[in-house]
């Protein structure tokens, strides 16, 4: 009897270690490639007619600079890239994976000379929580601002934020711009490949 439940009991540590171990599917992009840590990546509607990809603009101040989306559908806006927040991935797994914290940043310059990088910040006029670039000023005690999951959602993905608690991120318009910010309802979006430029 001893020696017939040693086999059971080492298959069911084995699966139980398997189960534990299962990386969550990637992120996949227009092309069917997985998402990497080394690529820049458009985020654009999944459908037309719904404008066009993410880009910065200045919301009260010129800088920082908040998330805005293009209003010209055949703008594909700055591409952006994923990396794993702190310790999320195996330093060696360059994918980026569904319902896994990463960091995400815009891959470009501007004028403000700070980091790209997006955080979620309340508005001070109004306190709805938008996405900025730039360093987190007065950070909360979770320090989890910048942290954000890509999540399979509607025939394409959408993006939340996981900072306090995860909330969905969507666009929402405000005079003549349409500004990425939580708490709305999520935006169907997909991952296009940012090609590098031709050398001049």
């Amino acid at each position: 009897m001893v020696s017939l439940r040693l086999p059971l009991i080492l298959l069911s540590l084995l699966a139980i270690s398997f189960s534990c171990s299962a990386a969550p599917p990637p992120v996949y992009d227009t092309e069917g490639h997985e998402l990497s840590a080394d690529g820049s990546y458009y985020v654009l509607p999944a459908s037309p007619g719904h404008g066009g990809g993410l880009t910065m603009a200045p919301r009260v101040l010129p800088c920082p600079l908040l998330v805005a989306q293009e209003t010209d559908e055949r703008r594909k806006g700055f591409p952006v890239r994923f990396t794993p927040w702190g310790g999320a991935a195996a330093p060696e797994d360059r994918t980026i994976r569904v319902s896994t914290d990463v960091r995400i940043r815009f891959n470009a310059a501007t004028i403000c000379v700070q980091s790209t990088e997006w955080h979620v910040g309340d508005e001070p006029l109004t306190g709805a929580r938008r996405v900025v670039t730039g360093p987190v000023i007065g950070p909360s005690p979770s320090g989890r601002e910048n942290a954000f999951r890509v999540e399979k959602y509607g025939g394409g993905y959408k993006l939340v934020s996981c900072r306090d608690s995860c909330q969905d991120l969507g666009v929402s318009r405000d005079g003549a711009r349409a500004w990425l910010g939580a708490s709305q309802p999520p935006d169907v979006v997909v991952f296009k490949k940012a090609r590098p430029s031709p050398p001049d």
